[in-house]
C-alpha cells in the first residue's frame, strides 16, 4: 500500500486529513482503529448569556459608522 508524505502539507490541513481519516474509519472500518496522535483535542469554551442591544445602542451604531 502506498505512504502518505504528510510532512508536505500544513498543519491544518494536516489536521484536516486527520479528520477526514477518523470519518472514514467511523464509516467503513468493522473496528475502530486508534485516533491520529498529533490531533488537537476540541474543547468547549466559555461564552456569555447573550444581551439583546436596546434600540438606541442600535441607532448610536448606525450613527457613529
Amino acid at each position: 500500500m502506498q505512504k502518505l508524505d504528510l510532512d508536505k502539507l500544513p498543519d491544518f490541513a494536516q489536521n484536516e486529513l486527520c479528520d477526514f481519516y477518523q470519518f472514514l474509519l467511523q464509516k467503513y472500518a468493522e473496528e475502530p482503529l486508534q485516533q491520529c496522535e498529533e490531533k488537537i483535542p476540541l474543547a468547549p469554551r466559555l461564552v456569555k448569556p447573550f444581551e439583546p442591544l436596546s434600540r438606541e445602542a442600535i441607532y448610536e451604531r448606525l450613527i457613529f459608522r
